[in-house]
């Protein structure tokens, strides 16, 4: 049975999903993608704890998602998840004397991408599933991308609240949106739901829905590629996101396995044997 725990940092209140040993061998925190939650790694701890009992899990909620409060000064900008982060895992870091591998699926793999990439003395093995580094653009789209962000959190703010007639209605939808089946992302959709006087409605920050108002060049993206740790794994779907393998350098280790982009829900076992043999053997 996996434990919720609560780590306080400057601006949140982040929630988490654990499976806590004592004197733990090793520790994985896990990052999930955009608008998911904690609840997206359930199936793949179950996985983990079962074949290595004794290594520390942690699901964590990024701010505005899941059971996470949600942000009081405004939008979601890219680099404050990397802050974050970094504010969580000095408080591992103080709580456990192991090794700490990032895994982090879509957005969250580009988030653990660039924290291990500047912090390298904090992060032994890193796991992207579904992306790979972080996203860039040329710079010739700068203000073309500011002006875009800028209006987009206009539409957002203005945006009425949604609300459903039951909970598998909103299972329903998301299932369809991933192209999975109800029984595979019920979870998830029961840590981004709450009920209301007035219907069902979707507890993550709406404000996460705003376009980004910069992101890195290439040559940014490719400092953070060229820095990540020699012990990364790059998991990619056969019907996700397959192209990602074509950037990578040589000293990335590649699996493909069946599934989309949420393969880490429908093929939990092969991911959790080959994170396991990451930590094990490098």
């Amino acid at each position: 049975m996996l434990s919720e725990r609560t780590f306080e940092v400057s601006d949140y209140l982040l929630s988490a999903l654990c499976h806590e040993t004592q004197s733990p061998s090793s520790c994985i925190l896990l990052l999930h993608g955009w608008l998911d939650n904690a609840a997206s790694f359930t199936p793949l701890m179950e996985e983990l704890r079962s074949q290595h009992p004794d290594i520390q899990l942690i699901a964590l909620d990024l701010p505005g998602h899941g059971y996470s409060s949600h942000s009081r000064s405004g939008y979601y900008p890219f680099h404050d998840y990397i802050d974050s982060l970094h504010q969580v895992i000095n408080q591992i870091k103080k709580e456990l004397d192991c090794p700490l591998t990032l895994v982090g699926h879509s957005m969250g793999a580009l988030v653990a991408s660039c924290y291990s990439a500047a912090f390298p003395e904090n992060v032994d093995h890193l796991v992207q599933i579904e992306g790979y580094g972080p996203i860039y653009e040329s710079p010739q789209n700068s203000l073309d991308r500011l002006r875009k962000g800028v209006l987009s959190r206009q539409r957002v703010s203005k945006k009425p609240p949604r609300f459903f007639e039951s909970f598998d209605e909103m299972v329903a939808l998301r299932a369809k949106r991933y192209v999975l089946n109800a029984n595979e992302i019920t979870s998830l959709v029961e840590r981004d739901s709450e009920q209301t006087e007035h219907g069902w409605r979707w507890r993550h920050d709406k404000k996460l829905k705003a376009e980004s108002l910069y992101r890195m060049t290439e040559a940014q993206a490719k400092q953070v590629i060229d820095a990540l740790p020699k012990s990364n794994l790059l998991i990619l779907g056969d019907a996700g996101f397959t192209h990602l393998s074509s950037i990578c350098p040589p000293t990335t280790q590649i699996l493909h396995i069946k599934g989309g982009h949420h393969c880490h829900l429908t093929c939990p076992r092969s991911i959790s044997e080959a994170i396991i043999a990451l930590i094990l053997f490098g």
